[in-house]
């Protein structure tokens, strides 16, 4: 053995149910030097997910209730609104494929919009990739759980049942979704559930697309089209960016494929499927309606069988998926508690017991603020609108373009940089437009209804 160096190479691999993480050290001493260099690579969800499974999980969570609000949204802005949704699609596709790449422009894989932005921009950066991530996580399941108990509690008093109104709803709702959501354990724990909401939301397409036309085909009576209302067109827009908005969600499901270089394809299939279901729905819908569509889309069917269908559909569908934003949320809120399942890995049995037991606690909390906010706010539309304004806009088009942008500035290297570089100056300056003027209107909406409709 020579005398003058001694390599000694130690690999540990650490592994359980949620993560994989490979620590290589590599130790190299001499007589003069000695160094170490630690090479580390981590993902929070085990890659077993199959693209199949991620392409209907990615339509399970985006299409659902934004179906239900693309005819209305069309019948504020006018006919020009098509255009905006196709330029959505388009957006939300390009900001999906850019966000992904943001995951990896270190030397190991990030985990969220936290880590990106504290790779852009600090802690700052971290902040504010923490603060809209987390509203959206926990707002989404919220409003789900306001048309939810809308539409049961409707149902409900249709049968003599009116002693269940929408707040005793509510807290049955909380109880069907909350007892599954305490056993989540990982991604894969809730993807299955996706199969059968994408089914849904493509049922309730069906009903209301057939619905819709059979009643165009009775009417006597002229329907009014605008072609174009810009005043409404930020708002519009903000209802087409909630309903592409996945993207708090998507580095989640990236990192249980098993194939995530196939991402990219996998996104853009789901995008169309969506885009093809939207298109469709907003057409039919605002030319049998018109301006006098509501929101939700089945609000504006013949009271009866087929409206109760649709309703019941789309109960399904977002019972269904509010696991999915409660699982990532608490995810975040259990790491930064320390009680998440990497720490029960290395606790004794009875501190074990004690994590479960505080992770018990945290998730029934969760679901009864959800509750709570839904109580409180029962306008499901004019919400839905602020959510998408301050939230979607964001964290669909204005922080993967920026984070992409400073993550990506000294390199200016490659075929495509400038012009992608354009693109995300683009994307990120019309979602700072729509974000701020729809806001704005948003609050208006849920003013006025507060000071003119009882709750």
């Amino acid at each position: 053995m020579n005398s003058a160096s001694l390599d000694i190479i130690e690999v540990i691999d650490l592994e359980n149910d949620a993560t994989k993480e490979v620590h290589t050290v590599v130790t190299t001493t001499t007589t003069t030097t000695k160094r170490t260099v630690h090479v580390h690579n981590s993902t929070h969800d085990m890659r077993n997910v199959s693209n199949t499974s991620t392409l209907s999980s990615i339509i399970c969570v985006v299409a659902g209730t934004g179906i239900l609000a693309i005819a209305h949204a069309l019948s504020r802005s006018g006919w020009i609104g098509l255009l905006f949704l196709i330029l959505s699609a388009s957006m939300s596709q390009f900001t999906g494929i850019i966000l992904i790449k943001c995951l990896y422009t270190e030397n190991r894989r990030l985990k969220d919009y936290a880590d990106i932005g504290f790779a852009a921009f600090g802690r700052p950066g971290q902040f504010i990739g923490s603060l809209f991530s987390l509203l959206m996580l926990f707002l989404t399941p919220t409003i789900y759980v306001i048309l939810a108990s809308e539409n049961i509690s409707d149902i409900l008093s249709q049968y003599g049942f009116i002693w269940l109104d929408r707040r005793a709803c509510i807290w049955i709702i909380a109880v069907v979704v909350g007892v599954p959501f305490i056993l989540v354990r990982n991604m894969k724990d809730v993807s299955f559930l996706s199969t059968f909401a994408s089914m849904a939301t493509v049922c309730l397409l069906l009903v209301v697309c057939v619905v819709s036309m059979s009643d165009f085909s009775e009417k006597t009576h002229a329907v009014h089209h605008d072609v174009a209302i810009t005043r409404n067109i930020p708002i519009a827009f903000s209802t087409f960016s909630f309903s592409y908005c996945g993207h708090v969600i998507y580095p989640h499901l990236e990192a249980s494929m098993k194939t995530p270089q196939r991402w990219s394809k996998v996104l853009l299939v789901a995008t169309c499927v969506i885009s093809i279901m939207y298109f469709t729905m907003g057409l039919v819908c605002y030319l049998v309606f018109g301006s006098h569509v509501e929101s939700p889309i089945y609000k504006s069917l013949p009271i009866g069988s087929s409206q109760n269908v649709a309703m019941v559909v789309i109960t399904i569908h977002v019972l269904l998926v509010i696991p999915f934003y409660l699982y990532v949320f608490t995810t975040r809120i259990e790491s930064w508690l320390r009680i998440d399942e990497d720490e029960e890995s290395k606790d004794e049995e009875e501190e074990k017991h004690q994590r479960k037991l505080m992770r018990i606690i945290l998730r029934l909390g969760q679901v009864v603020a959800c509750g709570v906010i839904a109580m409180f706010i029962p306008f499901f539309s004019d919400f839905m609108n602020l959510v998408g304004t301050i939230c979607s806009d964001t964290l669909t088009f204005i922080l993967p373009s920026i984070f992409w942008m400073k993550l990506n500035w000294s390199r200016r290297k490659g075929k495509y940089y400038y012009l992608e570089f354009i693109a995300c100056f683009a994307v990120a300056t019309v979602g700072v437009f729509c974000a701020t003027f729809g806001t704005m209107d948003a609050v208006k909406a849920l003013i006025h209804d507060y000071a003119t409709k009882v709750t």
